[in-house]
Protein backbone atom coordinates (compact mmCIF):
# COMPACT_ATOMS: atom_id res chain seq x y z
CA UNK A 1 0.00 0.00 0.00
CA UNK A 2 2.84 2.48 0.59
CA UNK A 3 4.92 1.77 -2.09
CA UNK A 4 1.34 1.80 -4.45
CA UNK A 5 1.16 5.77 -2.19
CA UNK A 6 4.86 6.93 -2.98
CA UNK A 7 3.97 5.68 -6.76
CA UNK A 8 1.07 7.70 -6.76
CA UNK A 9 2.52 10.75 -4.95
CA UNK A 10 5.55 10.82 -7.73
CA UNK A 11 3.13 10.71 -10.79
CA UNK A 12 1.47 13.40 -9.45
CA UNK A 13 4.62 15.66 -8.78
CA UNK A 14 5.52 14.81 -12.42
CA UNK A 15 1.95 15.41 -13.93
CA UNK A 16 2.51 19.10 -12.03
CA UNK A 17 6.02 19.18 -13.76
CA UNK A 18 4.62 18.38 -17.21
CA UNK A 19 1.85 21.13 -16.95
CA UNK A 20 4.12 23.76 -15.21
CA UNK A 21 6.44 23.51 -17.95
CA UNK A 22 4.20 23.45 -21.11
CA UNK A 23 2.80 26.44 -19.12
CA UNK A 24 5.44 27.93 -19.27
CA UNK A 25 6.20 26.83 -22.98
CA UNK A 26 3.01 28.34 -24.31
CA UNK A 27 3.92 32.11 -22.79
CA UNK A 28 7.08 32.72 -23.65
CA UNK A 29 6.05 31.62 -27.20
CA UNK A 30 3.05 33.99 -27.36
CA UNK A 31 5.94 36.33 -25.82
CA UNK A 32 8.47 35.34 -28.87
CA UNK A 33 5.60 35.67 -31.51
CA UNK A 34 4.38 39.25 -30.17
CA UNK A 35 7.97 40.33 -29.84
CA UNK A 36 8.11 38.87 -33.73
CA UNK A 37 4.81 40.79 -35.00
CA UNK A 38 5.86 44.19 -32.83
CA UNK A 39 9.58 44.04 -34.45
CA UNK A 40 7.82 43.08 -38.05
CA UNK A 41 5.26 46.28 -37.77
CA UNK A 42 8.25 48.67 -36.23
CA UNK A 43 10.36 47.16 -39.56
CA UNK A 44 7.20 47.76 -41.60
CA UNK A 45 6.16 51.26 -40.27
CA UNK A 46 9.78 52.39 -40.32
CA UNK A 47 9.89 51.79 -44.60
CA UNK A 48 6.77 53.04 -45.12
CA UNK A 49 8.29 56.45 -43.65
CA UNK A 50 11.63 55.93 -45.40
CA UNK A 51 8.99 55.91 -49.32
CA UNK A 52 7.55 59.28 -47.73
CA UNK A 53 10.83 60.36 -47.65
CA UNK A 54 11.87 59.19 -51.31
CA UNK A 55 9.41 61.60 -52.74
CA UNK A 56 10.30 65.56 -52.78
CA UNK A 57 6.69 66.19 -54.14
CA UNK A 58 4.63 66.91 -51.28
CA UNK A 59 1.93 65.75 -52.62
CA UNK A 60 3.27 61.73 -53.12
CA UNK A 61 1.12 60.01 -51.82
CA UNK A 62 2.07 55.96 -51.48
CA UNK A 63 -1.49 54.35 -51.00
CA UNK A 64 -2.73 55.73 -54.24
CA UNK A 65 -2.06 56.63 -57.30
CA UNK A 66 1.20 58.94 -58.14
CA UNK A 67 -0.73 61.90 -58.46
CA UNK A 68 -3.03 61.50 -55.28
CA UNK A 69 -3.51 64.08 -52.61
CA UNK A 70 -4.12 62.19 -48.94
CA UNK A 71 -5.51 65.03 -47.60
CA UNK A 72 -8.72 65.62 -50.59
CA UNK A 73 -8.26 61.79 -52.07
CA UNK A 74 -12.35 61.25 -51.47
CA UNK A 75 -14.04 64.59 -51.90
CA UNK A 76 -16.98 62.97 -53.89
CA UNK A 77 -17.27 65.86 -56.35
CA UNK A 78 -21.00 65.94 -57.88
CA UNK A 79 -21.29 65.64 -62.14
CA UNK A 80 -21.65 69.79 -62.81
CA UNK A 81 -25.34 71.16 -62.93
CA UNK A 82 -26.11 71.46 -67.10
CA UNK A 83 -28.82 73.06 -68.42
CA UNK A 84 -30.33 70.68 -71.15
CA UNK A 85 -32.97 70.83 -73.94
CA UNK A 86 -34.94 68.38 -72.57
CA UNK A 87 -34.74 65.74 -69.48
CA UNK A 88 -35.08 61.51 -70.29
CA UNK A 89 -35.22 59.19 -67.34
CA UNK A 90 -33.47 55.65 -68.21
CA UNK A 91 -34.51 52.94 -65.95
CA UNK A 92 -31.97 51.53 -63.56
CA UNK A 93 -30.51 48.25 -64.31
CA UNK A 94 -31.13 45.94 -61.20
CA UNK A 95 -28.03 46.00 -59.68
CA UNK A 96 -28.76 46.47 -55.62
CA UNK A 97 -31.28 43.94 -55.46
CA UNK A 98 -32.00 42.54 -52.46
CA UNK A 99 -30.13 39.08 -51.85
CA UNK A 100 -31.56 36.32 -49.13
CA UNK A 101 -28.92 34.30 -48.55
CA UNK A 102 -29.07 33.13 -45.17
CA UNK A 103 -24.98 32.02 -44.88
CA UNK A 104 -22.41 34.96 -44.19
CA UNK A 105 -18.97 35.10 -44.73
CA UNK A 106 -17.06 38.20 -43.94
CA UNK A 107 -14.46 39.51 -46.31
CA UNK A 108 -12.23 42.60 -45.33
CA UNK A 109 -11.43 44.64 -48.16
CA UNK A 110 -8.56 46.73 -47.65
CA UNK A 111 -7.93 49.62 -50.25
CA UNK A 112 -4.44 50.78 -50.72
CA UNK A 113 -4.89 52.69 -54.22
CA UNK A 114 -7.90 54.64 -55.95
CA UNK A 115 -8.92 51.55 -57.98
CA UNK A 116 -10.49 50.49 -54.59
CA UNK A 117 -12.58 53.12 -54.80
CA UNK A 118 -14.06 52.67 -58.71
CA UNK A 119 -14.03 48.94 -57.07
CA UNK A 120 -16.32 50.03 -53.86
CA UNK A 121 -18.79 52.57 -55.39
CA UNK A 122 -18.88 52.17 -58.87
CA UNK A 123 -19.03 48.25 -58.90
CA UNK A 124 -20.08 47.00 -55.91
CA UNK A 125 -22.27 49.86 -55.47
CA UNK A 126 -21.19 50.58 -52.14
CA UNK A 127 -21.43 53.66 -49.62
CA UNK A 128 -18.05 54.96 -48.08
CA UNK A 129 -18.14 57.30 -44.40
CA UNK A 130 -15.48 59.03 -43.81
CA UNK A 131 -14.24 58.82 -40.12
CA UNK A 132 -11.04 61.49 -38.46
CA UNK A 133 -11.77 63.50 -41.70
CA UNK A 134 -10.82 60.89 -44.49
CA UNK A 135 -7.87 59.50 -42.70
CA UNK A 136 -9.97 56.46 -42.30
CA UNK A 137 -12.97 55.62 -44.77
CA UNK A 138 -15.39 52.42 -43.51
CA UNK A 139 -18.26 50.97 -45.87
CA UNK A 140 -20.23 47.70 -45.57
CA UNK A 141 -22.02 45.96 -48.39
CA UNK A 142 -23.40 42.42 -48.39
CA UNK A 143 -23.39 40.62 -52.00
CA UNK A 144 -25.15 37.04 -51.67
CA UNK A 145 -23.35 35.10 -49.05
CA UNK A 146 -20.48 37.58 -48.52
CA UNK A 147 -20.19 40.66 -46.03
CA UNK A 148 -17.89 42.85 -47.76
CA UNK A 149 -16.37 45.26 -44.93
CA UNK A 150 -14.30 48.19 -46.58
CA UNK A 151 -11.06 49.76 -44.79
CA UNK A 152 -9.43 52.52 -46.75
CA UNK A 153 -7.02 56.09 -46.50
CA UNK A 154 -3.78 57.19 -45.56
CA UNK A 155 -4.70 55.55 -41.81
CA UNK A 156 -5.21 52.45 -43.07
CA UNK A 157 -1.53 50.93 -41.76
CA UNK A 158 -0.17 47.60 -40.91
CA UNK A 159 -0.53 48.35 -37.28
CA UNK A 160 -4.18 49.74 -37.07
CA UNK A 161 -5.63 46.92 -39.27
CA UNK A 162 -7.61 44.27 -37.23
CA UNK A 163 -5.85 41.09 -36.36
CA UNK A 164 -8.81 38.68 -36.59
CA UNK A 165 -8.95 38.93 -40.33
CA UNK A 166 -9.69 35.29 -41.45
CA UNK A 167 -10.74 36.35 -45.41
CA UNK A 168 -8.91 39.35 -47.24
CA UNK A 169 -8.89 41.30 -50.73
CA UNK A 170 -6.16 44.19 -51.15
CA UNK A 171 -6.29 46.74 -53.36
CA UNK A 172 -2.66 48.11 -54.07
CA UNK A 173 -0.94 49.81 -56.79
CA UNK A 174 1.67 48.30 -58.77
CA UNK A 175 2.24 50.63 -61.67
CA UNK A 176 5.70 52.04 -60.84
CA UNK A 177 8.80 51.03 -58.66
CA UNK A 178 7.83 53.30 -55.42
CA UNK A 179 4.21 51.82 -55.56
CA UNK A 180 5.77 48.23 -56.02
CA UNK A 181 7.72 48.71 -52.64
CA UNK A 182 5.03 50.25 -50.72
CA UNK A 183 2.65 46.83 -51.98
CA UNK A 184 5.35 44.78 -51.17
CA UNK A 185 5.31 46.19 -47.75
CA UNK A 186 1.87 45.30 -47.23
CA UNK A 187 2.28 41.68 -48.68
CA UNK A 188 5.19 41.61 -46.32
CA UNK A 189 2.94 42.19 -43.64
CA UNK A 190 0.05 39.11 -44.06
CA UNK A 191 1.85 36.46 -42.53
CA UNK A 192 1.60 38.18 -39.19
CA UNK A 193 -1.97 37.62 -38.97
CA UNK A 194 -2.71 34.77 -37.33
CA UNK A 195 -6.10 33.93 -38.28
CA UNK A 196 -6.03 34.60 -41.88
CA UNK A 197 -7.01 32.32 -44.20
CA UNK A 198 -7.22 33.76 -47.49
CA UNK A 199 -6.22 36.30 -49.46
CA UNK A 200 -6.92 37.51 -52.73
CA UNK A 201 -5.47 40.53 -54.38
CA UNK A 202 -6.64 43.49 -56.76
CA UNK A 203 -3.31 45.19 -59.01
CA UNK A 204 -2.95 48.06 -60.91
CA UNK A 205 -0.41 46.64 -62.97
CA UNK A 206 2.52 48.66 -64.76
CA UNK A 207 1.43 49.57 -68.16
CA UNK A 208 3.63 48.05 -70.01
CA UNK A 209 2.29 44.55 -67.96
CA UNK A 210 5.80 44.37 -65.82
CA UNK A 211 4.05 42.31 -62.86
CA UNK A 212 6.87 39.70 -62.54
CA UNK A 213 7.23 40.81 -59.20
CA UNK A 214 4.25 39.62 -57.63
CA UNK A 215 4.35 36.08 -58.58
CA UNK A 216 6.75 35.30 -55.88
CA UNK A 217 3.70 36.37 -53.70
CA UNK A 218 1.34 33.88 -55.58
CA UNK A 219 -0.12 30.70 -53.69
CA UNK A 220 1.45 28.82 -56.45
CA UNK A 221 5.05 29.77 -55.75
CA UNK A 222 4.60 29.45 -51.49
CA UNK A 223 3.11 32.88 -50.81
CA UNK A 224 -0.48 33.46 -49.19
CA UNK A 225 -2.00 34.66 -52.36
CA UNK A 226 -4.44 32.35 -53.81
CA UNK A 227 -5.33 34.31 -57.00
CA UNK A 228 -5.11 38.26 -58.00
CA UNK A 229 -6.94 40.82 -60.31
CA UNK A 230 -4.85 42.44 -62.61
CA UNK A 231 -5.66 45.57 -64.64
CA UNK A 232 -4.49 46.11 -68.85
CA UNK A 233 -3.68 42.65 -70.85
CA UNK A 234 -1.22 41.22 -69.36
CA UNK A 235 -0.14 37.58 -70.76
CA UNK A 236 -0.38 36.33 -66.95
CA UNK A 237 -4.33 36.09 -67.50
CA UNK A 238 -5.14 32.74 -67.10
CA UNK A 239 -8.49 32.55 -65.14
CA UNK A 240 -7.21 30.52 -62.38
CA UNK A 241 -3.98 32.79 -60.88
CA UNK A 242 -4.57 35.70 -62.66
CA UNK A 243 -8.08 37.04 -63.80
CA UNK A 244 -8.54 41.03 -65.14
CA UNK A 245 -9.72 44.14 -63.60
CA UNK A 246 -11.07 46.96 -65.53
CA UNK A 247 -9.50 50.22 -65.06
CA UNK A 248 -12.19 52.18 -64.80
CA UNK A 249 -12.45 55.69 -64.28
CA UNK A 250 -10.18 58.22 -62.67
CA UNK A 251 -11.23 58.06 -58.93
CA UNK A 252 -7.98 59.52 -58.10
CA UNK A 253 -9.07 63.08 -59.75
CA UNK A 254 -12.57 62.76 -58.26
CA UNK A 255 -14.45 61.54 -61.34
CA UNK A 256 -17.46 61.05 -59.98
CA UNK A 257 -20.60 57.95 -60.01
CA UNK A 258 -23.02 59.53 -62.79
CA UNK A 259 -26.35 59.18 -61.47
CA UNK A 260 -27.49 57.79 -65.43
CA UNK A 261 -31.37 57.17 -64.32
CA UNK A 262 -31.50 60.97 -64.87
CA UNK A 263 -28.78 61.90 -68.00
CA UNK A 264 -31.15 63.94 -70.32
CA UNK A 265 -30.35 61.77 -73.61
CA UNK A 266 -33.02 63.13 -76.31
CA UNK A 267 -31.29 66.29 -76.20
CA UNK A 268 -29.41 67.95 -78.91
CA UNK A 269 -25.56 67.67 -78.39
CA UNK A 270 -23.45 70.66 -79.06
CA UNK A 271 -20.29 68.74 -80.40
CA UNK A 272 -19.58 66.28 -83.13
CA UNK A 273 -16.75 65.04 -80.60
CA UNK A 274 -14.42 66.08 -77.76
CA UNK A 275 -10.62 64.85 -76.86
CA UNK A 276 -8.70 66.72 -73.74
CA UNK A 277 -5.52 65.43 -73.47
CA UNK A 278 -1.59 65.86 -73.29
CA UNK A 279 -0.33 65.93 -77.09
CA UNK A 280 2.95 63.88 -76.70
CA UNK A 281 5.19 64.72 -79.58
CA UNK A 282 5.48 62.18 -82.74
CA UNK A 283 2.56 60.52 -81.18
CA UNK A 284 -0.86 59.16 -83.01
CA UNK A 285 -2.44 62.02 -80.86
CA UNK A 286 -0.39 64.95 -82.46
CA UNK A 287 -1.76 62.89 -85.59
CA UNK A 288 -5.25 63.34 -84.55
CA UNK A 289 -4.75 67.08 -83.91
CA UNK A 290 -3.21 67.45 -87.05
CA UNK A 291 -6.11 65.67 -89.09
CA UNK A 292 -8.36 67.77 -86.77
CA UNK A 293 -6.93 70.97 -88.08
CA UNK A 294 -6.20 69.99 -92.10
CA UNK A 295 -9.97 69.34 -92.37
CA UNK A 296 -11.60 71.92 -90.61
CA UNK A 297 -13.21 69.41 -87.55
CA UNK A 298 -12.02 71.43 -84.45
CA UNK A 299 -15.15 73.63 -84.79
CA UNK A 300 -17.45 70.69 -84.87
CA UNK A 301 -15.74 69.50 -81.64
CA UNK A 302 -14.53 70.26 -78.13
CA UNK A 303 -10.26 70.00 -78.30
CA UNK A 304 -8.52 71.36 -75.96
CA UNK A 305 -4.80 69.72 -76.07
CA UNK A 306 -1.95 70.87 -73.93
CA UNK A 307 1.61 69.82 -74.10
CA UNK A 308 1.92 69.04 -70.62
CA UNK A 309 0.37 66.39 -68.67
CA UNK A 310 -1.43 68.02 -65.44
CA UNK A 311 -1.73 65.27 -62.78
CA UNK A 312 -4.14 67.66 -60.11
CA UNK A 313 -7.59 68.94 -61.13
CA UNK A 314 -9.41 71.83 -60.32
CA UNK A 315 -13.43 71.81 -60.39
CA UNK A 316 -12.94 74.13 -63.37
CA UNK A 317 -10.91 71.62 -65.20
CA UNK A 318 -13.01 68.55 -63.69
CA UNK A 319 -16.36 70.04 -64.66
CA UNK A 320 -15.48 71.49 -68.03
CA UNK A 321 -14.20 67.46 -68.84
CA UNK A 322 -17.31 66.60 -67.77
CA UNK A 323 -19.14 69.17 -69.93
CA UNK A 324 -17.20 67.96 -72.59
CA UNK A 325 -18.24 64.40 -72.31
CA UNK A 326 -21.80 65.12 -72.04
CA UNK A 327 -22.01 67.18 -74.59
CA UNK A 328 -20.68 65.07 -77.39
CA UNK A 329 -21.83 62.37 -79.08
CA UNK A 330 -18.09 61.17 -80.31
CA UNK A 331 -15.62 60.62 -77.28
CA UNK A 332 -11.53 60.04 -79.37
CA UNK A 333 -9.46 57.75 -77.30
CA UNK A 334 -5.65 58.00 -79.26
CA UNK A 335 -3.33 55.71 -77.02
CA UNK A 336 -1.41 56.88 -74.24
CA UNK A 337 1.29 55.15 -72.31
CA UNK A 338 -1.20 51.68 -72.60
CA UNK A 339 -4.14 51.49 -75.07
CA UNK A 340 -6.92 50.93 -72.46
CA UNK A 341 -7.17 54.86 -70.43
CA UNK A 342 -10.02 56.45 -68.24
CA UNK A 343 -11.16 58.15 -70.50
CA UNK A 344 -13.20 54.77 -72.00
CA UNK A 345 -15.38 54.21 -69.09
CA UNK A 346 -15.66 57.96 -68.59
CA UNK A 347 -17.19 58.64 -71.78
CA UNK A 348 -19.64 55.66 -71.46
CA UNK A 349 -20.77 56.68 -68.34
CA UNK A 350 -21.89 59.82 -69.89
CA UNK A 351 -23.31 58.21 -73.25
CA UNK A 352 -20.70 59.19 -75.55
CA UNK A 353 -19.27 56.80 -78.27
CA UNK A 354 -15.77 55.86 -77.07
CA UNK A 355 -13.64 56.06 -80.74
CA UNK A 356 -10.98 54.11 -79.42
CA UNK A 357 -7.34 53.28 -80.82
CA UNK A 358 -7.35 49.39 -81.36
CA UNK A 359 -3.17 48.99 -81.32
CA UNK A 360 -0.77 47.14 -78.56
CA UNK A 361 1.52 49.82 -76.87
CA UNK A 362 4.67 49.28 -76.70
CA UNK A 363 6.07 46.68 -73.81
CA UNK A 364 4.80 43.27 -72.65
CA UNK A 365 1.20 43.19 -72.61
CA UNK A 366 -0.37 41.05 -75.02
CA UNK A 367 -2.96 37.81 -75.69
CA UNK A 368 -2.51 35.06 -73.19
CA UNK A 369 -3.98 31.20 -72.17
CA UNK A 370 -7.46 32.48 -71.30
CA UNK A 371 -7.76 35.07 -74.46
CA UNK A 372 -6.18 35.66 -77.77
CA UNK A 373 -8.30 38.94 -78.08
CA UNK A 374 -5.97 42.19 -77.57
CA UNK A 375 -5.58 44.79 -76.62
CA UNK A 376 -8.59 45.64 -74.98
CA UNK A 377 -9.72 42.06 -73.60
CA UNK A 378 -12.28 42.74 -71.11
CA UNK A 379 -14.49 45.51 -73.78
CA UNK A 380 -14.18 43.20 -76.84
CA UNK A 381 -14.89 39.37 -74.64
CA UNK A 382 -18.09 41.30 -73.40
CA UNK A 383 -19.07 43.28 -76.88
CA UNK A 384 -18.65 47.02 -75.76
CA UNK A 385 -20.45 48.84 -78.40
CA UNK A 386 -17.67 51.32 -79.15
CA UNK A 387 -15.85 51.88 -82.52
CA UNK A 388 -11.80 50.38 -82.76
CA UNK A 389 -9.85 52.04 -85.31
CA UNK A 390 -5.95 51.92 -86.48
CA UNK A 391 -5.31 55.09 -88.26
CA UNK A 392 -6.86 58.63 -87.16
CA UNK A 393 -7.23 59.67 -90.67
CA UNK A 394 -9.98 57.62 -91.37
CA UNK A 395 -11.32 60.36 -88.55
CA UNK A 396 -12.76 62.67 -90.82
CA UNK A 397 -15.04 59.83 -92.77
CA UNK A 398 -16.42 59.13 -89.27
CA UNK A 399 -17.93 62.80 -88.22
CA UNK A 400 -19.33 63.18 -91.58
CA UNK A 401 -21.28 60.04 -91.34
CA UNK A 402 -21.78 61.38 -87.21
CA UNK A 403 -23.17 64.32 -88.74
CA UNK A 404 -25.25 62.91 -90.73
CA UNK A 405 -27.00 60.31 -88.17
CA UNK A 406 -30.26 61.07 -87.85
CA UNK A 407 -31.17 62.17 -83.86
CA UNK A 408 -33.33 59.56 -82.78
CA UNK A 409 -30.42 56.80 -83.64
CA UNK A 410 -27.87 58.75 -82.18
CA UNK A 411 -30.93 58.78 -78.38
CA UNK A 412 -30.97 55.61 -79.29
CA UNK A 413 -27.05 54.97 -78.96
CA UNK A 414 -26.94 56.96 -75.74
CA UNK A 415 -29.09 54.35 -74.07
CA UNK A 416 -27.65 51.61 -75.87
CA UNK A 417 -23.90 52.88 -74.14
CA UNK A 418 -25.06 53.22 -70.44
CA UNK A 419 -27.21 50.14 -70.55
CA UNK A 420 -24.37 48.44 -71.57
CA UNK A 421 -22.01 49.79 -69.24
CA UNK A 422 -24.35 49.60 -66.28
CA UNK A 423 -24.97 45.91 -67.54
CA UNK A 424 -21.03 45.48 -67.56
CA UNK A 425 -20.60 46.79 -63.91
CA UNK A 426 -22.90 44.51 -62.76
CA UNK A 427 -21.30 41.65 -64.68
CA UNK A 428 -17.90 42.53 -63.13
CA UNK A 429 -19.61 42.75 -59.60
CA UNK A 430 -21.07 38.90 -60.15
CA UNK A 431 -17.96 38.10 -61.50
CA UNK A 432 -15.89 39.08 -58.43
CA UNK A 433 -18.47 37.67 -55.72
CA UNK A 434 -18.51 34.10 -57.41
CA UNK A 435 -14.67 34.07 -58.04
CA UNK A 436 -14.47 34.97 -54.26
CA UNK A 437 -17.57 32.47 -53.35
CA UNK A 438 -15.45 29.87 -54.94
CA UNK A 439 -12.39 30.03 -54.34
CA UNK A 440 -12.25 31.07 -50.27
CA UNK A 441 -15.49 29.36 -49.46
CA UNK A 442 -16.15 26.68 -51.81
CA UNK A 443 -19.13 27.56 -52.93
CA UNK A 444 -20.91 26.68 -56.49
CA UNK A 445 -23.71 29.01 -57.84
Amino acid sequence: MRFTFRKIAYAVLGLYFLVTCYTGFVLFRRRLYTAYTTNKERIILEKIQSLREISDDENWNPWGEEFENENSFIQHHEPPKILWEMEHSLGRSPLDSKDNSTEEFIVEVWGKAAIGIYLWEHVLGGLIEKKMGGVWSYGVKKIHSIKFRLRTGPGVIPSKVPRNTENLLLILNGREPSKIDFAKLWLDFLPALPYLKNVAVVILGNEQCNNDWLKSYMQIRGGPIKFAFLVYDSPDIDNVNFYQWPLGVATYRDFPKVDTAHLPLTMHRKYLCNFMGTIYRNSSRETLLNVLERNNLKSSCYVKPRKEWMPQETDTTREEYMRALAQSDLTLNPVGINTECYRIYEALSYGSLPVVEDVMTPGNCGSSSASLVAPLRLLKEYNAPIVYMRDWNQIADILDQEAKMPHEDKVKRRQKLIQWYENFKSLMRERLVRILEERFFNIKR
